[in-house]
């Protein structure tokens, strides 16, 4: 059987495509593209400042980003320490209280009155013992007989132990008066020879010690110390004198005390 031209071409092109490499079935193949690998990122974590961890993730295994902190309240500022005007100032705000310092260790007749700051309630309801002296009620001895402190000038004699203890009469060189707050409590002493004197807590016995820290049963100038309680103060202010001589100390009530005053010479 013969073959027509046409048939003859076909057959022709179909022999070069065999021989090309078509694939066995005649149809060209279809190569598929190239498929990315997971990434396995090793397990790792970074604590965050607010205590929460993460993990490494991503094509390239980088720290996840940690959680952003929301914005931290601005504290609102304490007023404690802020000046203010007296009892009635309401600038302190809820909690606080204007109330009156108790000043360098004593305040003197020529002084200002001590200044007003802002505390808390809890600091002003508690009796602050500020070292500032003798009751009112007090007697110094001197070479013309006992006299009450409110009544010394300054130049007057009064008796003073110097440094052996010996009495000697000295001039008085400085007075003071401070005003108390009407919370102020004074150290009752009493001692087993019948001597009592009210005093401020922080005023120093001869030792320089504040009287406070004398207890019942302590030795104190040749007698033993009956008690030494804490009781309300009846007056408005407290007084202190300071002596010429070695110790600046005197007696008060007919027991030997230091004086507040003799730092400020």
């Amino acid at each position: 059987m013969g073959y027509t031209s046409d048939m003859k071409r076909f057959l022709t092109v179909l022999a070069v495509l065999i021989m090309s490499g078509a694939g066995c079935s005649g149809i060209p193949s279809i190569v598929p593209a190239p498929q990315p690998k997971p990434v396995a990122c090793t397990m790792e974590a970074k604590l965050c400042p607010d205590g929460s961890a993460v993990g490494r993730t991503g094509p390239n295994c980088e720290f996840a980003a940690c959680p952003t902190p929301a914005p931290s309240p601005v504290p609102t500022p304490s007023p404690v320490g802020t000046s203010c005007a007296g009892p009635n100032d309401v600038r302190c705000g809820k909690g606080y209280q204007c109330i009156q310092d108790c000043g360098p260790p004593v305040v003197r007749a020529d002084a200002l009155p001590p200044p007003y700051h802002c505390q808390t309630d809890a600091f002003a309801s508690k009796p602050r013992m500020c070292p500032i002296c003798l009751a009112s009620n007090t007697l110094i001895a001197t070479p013309e007989g006992d006299v009450k402190v409110t009544d010394l000038k300054v130049g007057m004699s009064v008796w003073s132990p110097d440094a052996l203890g010996d009495k000697t009469a000295q001039t008085i060189i400085r007075l003071s008066r401070t005003p108390v707050p009407s919370t102020h409590k004074v150290v009752h002493l009493v001692l087993s020879d019948a001597r009592q004197v009210w005093v401020s807590p922080d005023h120093p016995i001869i030792s320089g010690n504040p009287v406070v820290t004398l207890q019942a049963g302590d030795a104190y100038d040749g007698a033993k110390v009956v008690s030494a309680e804490l009781v309300p103060y009846w007056d408005t202010a407290t007084y202190d004198l300071l002596p010429s001589g070695d110790t600046g100390a005197y007696w008060a009530d007919g027991i030997p005390l230091g004086s507040t005053l003799r730092q400020a010479r």
